[in-house]
């Protein structure tokens, strides 16, 4: 009898300590399992039992009763050594790391995901493989914090029109994301677009690869001059700096290693010595940077500057000898730059890389966190990357795509809430090419309400911060007739559809801060306005150039 009760109890257990707020466990040894992964008695384990993984993958089915954000949690040990491994919530995945430790340990692999009430799957999948697995854990989480971004850059007394750049940033976070393409050379991707979808993006990426090594067949100004033109037609310049061996050595940016042996042996350890010829060549270098972005704050052009990217992936010379030297090299650029030249016009963007904590240079040097990643033909939201940065910031960065492969599809980036500030595709066949992005979804991007293009973009230079709830401001507002036409419903979920005695010939949608979102030039007396891509807010609609009705997105 008391065998039985003790059987009982250790079956029990699990349910009791979910009850009280631990979670909804999944026990691993339940898990559909794959390629090798394999049942071990445990006795230290919930269930008696664990699952080692070996090189294969464990799927968890599962059912929700109802929509929710969770966390996500495994109960491993890695006796092995550090491992990385694959998280998968139905299409989306990441990675994560486990150090090494031979005893079972509670693990965060991913942070307030939304999972919609029915059935999913979640699957620890093998990159090294090699770890032992107790259980999975899902802990249901509240997301009225999950953003508490910092209002203000981090540069002092910043140029009002960076200023301005970045309230646009913080007013569209989690309600639209920015279209971007790169370039190698001056706006090509940008005419690719705009000549096979009409439209064109309304971030453009730029690289002083080529500056200041004195090249007869390159303008060293082009990356400023693309700036100043783009800034002008109200677009966001965002300039990096594939920066070459600064030694003149070589024309290398990538370290030399074994898998890349023609690569540059800087020595970046070197910043740590002033008196050496390696530090007095970062420093030119670093300085002749700063002189051009000077002429784009002369000219009042902000610009989003993300310097010294992937460092911790360990393949540039600027990564290659680890975190110290980096975030040394890091705090002198950011000094020289604002202190030493009086630049007020950027908007600091960290690299992100996995695992990379050691090497983030201080919340005061960081505006905003970057990620760039490339997986073919993956166009997931990454809200499991999405949220997990964003908890390891404490909700206080802007998360950013600085560089993908094959960009999110939009529709997924909506339904799982991945609030990435924008996305830059790199050039070349990552723009073009559709086994990393079909002109198809090019196109359906462009068109849907929450991207924002080069057409939908506000005057940037005198953009202020708007207020939730501010009424509309602006002549137009003010003085429009009644409005002749029928619109319904009035509270919307997906589609608005717009009856008129008369022929409509144009349609605008403005936010409730009388900014205009949309317009299309209509044929007839009929017309439906989607609003699957606008978040919960009051619109205003506007017909012919004159009447207007609010409208309730639910």
């Amino acid at each position: 009898m008391i065998k039985i009760f003790t059987k009982l109890l250790f079956i029990l257990l699990p349910f009791f300590f979910a009850l009280q707020g631990f979670g909804q466990r999944y026990e691993a040894e339940n898990a559909i399992l794959s390629d090798g992964a394999s049942e071990e008695a445990c006795t230290a384990c919930s269930g008696g039992f664990s699952v080692t993984q070996g090189e294969g993958n464990l799927q968890f089915n599962i059912s929700l009763t109802e929509e929710a954000f969770y966390n996500i949690y495994i109960v491993a040990s890695s006796p092995g050594g550090e491992k990385t491994n694959i998280i998968s919530v139905d299409d989306t995945s990441a990675d994560f790391q486990l150090v090494q430790n031979s005893e079972y340990t509670r693990h965060k692999v991913v942070n307030t995901y939304k999972l919609a009430a029915g059935d999913h799957v979640i699957e620890i999948k093998k990159s090294w493989g090699w770890i032992n697995v107790d259980y999975l854990e899902l802990e249901k989480v509240s997301v009225s914090d999950r953003f508490n971004l910092n209002q203000t850059l981090v540069t002092p007394d910043p140029t009002p029109e960076a200023a301005a750049l970045y309230n646009f940033l913080l007013d569209n976070y989690g309600d639209k994301i920015i279209s971007g393409v790169m370039t190698l050379n001056s706006m090509d991707e940008v005419n690719w677009l705009k000549e096979n979808t009409g439209k064109e993006p309304a971030l453009v990426g730029l690289d002083f690869m080529h500056s200041g090594r004195e090249y007869n067949w390159y303008d060293d100004k082009e990356p400023i001059n693309d700036a100043k033109d783009w800034y002008n037609r109200n677009g966001i310049p965002a300039l990096m700096w594939h920066w070459r061996d600064p030694s003149r050595a070589t024309d290398e940016f990538y370290a030399n290693s074994q898998s890349n042996p023609g690569g540059t042996e800087f020595d970046i350890t070197k910043i740590a010595d002033p008196n050496s010829a390696e530090y007095t060549a970062m420093l030119a270098d670093i300085d002749y940077v700063a002189g051009l972005l000077k002429e784009l704050q002369a000219q009042n052009v902000p610009v989003i500057w993300r310097p010294l990217h992937e460092a911790a992936g360990g393949w540039f010379w600027w990564g290659a000898k680890g975190p110290e030297p980096l975030k040394a090299l890091w705090h002198l650029m950011y000094d020289r730059m604002v202190n030493y030249h009086g630049l007020r016009n950027l908007i600091w963007v960290w690299t992100r890389e996995p695992g990379d904590e050691a090497w983030y240079p201080g919340d005061e040097y960081v505006d905003i966190i970057g990620r760039d990643i490339y997986k073919t033909g993956d166009h997931s939201s990454h809200a499991i990357e999405f949220n997990n940065m964003n908890a390891l910031y404490g909700g206080k960065k802007m998360i950013t795509l600085s560089e993908v492969g094959s960009f999110p599809d939009v529709d997924k980036l909506i339904k799982d809430g991945a609030a990435w500030s924008w996305y830059m595709p790199w050039y070349g066949d990552y723009t073009r090419d559709s086994q990393y992005n079909s002109l198809e979804l090019w196109e359906k991007m462009f068109a849907d309400a929450y991207v924002i293009t080069l057409d939908e973009m506000p005057e940037l230079s005198t953009y202020v911060r708007q207020e939730p709830g501010q009424e509309p401001t602006g002549i137009w507002y003010k003085n429009v007739d009644k409005p002749s036409f029928v619109a319904y419903p009035t509270i919307v979920k997906n589609d608005l559809i717009i009856s008129n005695e008369s022929r409509i010939q144009t349609v605008a949608v403005y936010n409730i801060k009388g900014q205009l979102l949309k317009q299309q030039e209509v044929y007839g007396d009929t017309v439906v306005i989607p609003f699957k891509g606008y978040s919960p807010d009051i619109y205003l609609v506007r017909v012919n150039q004159k009447g207007v009705v609010k409208v309730v997105k639910e």
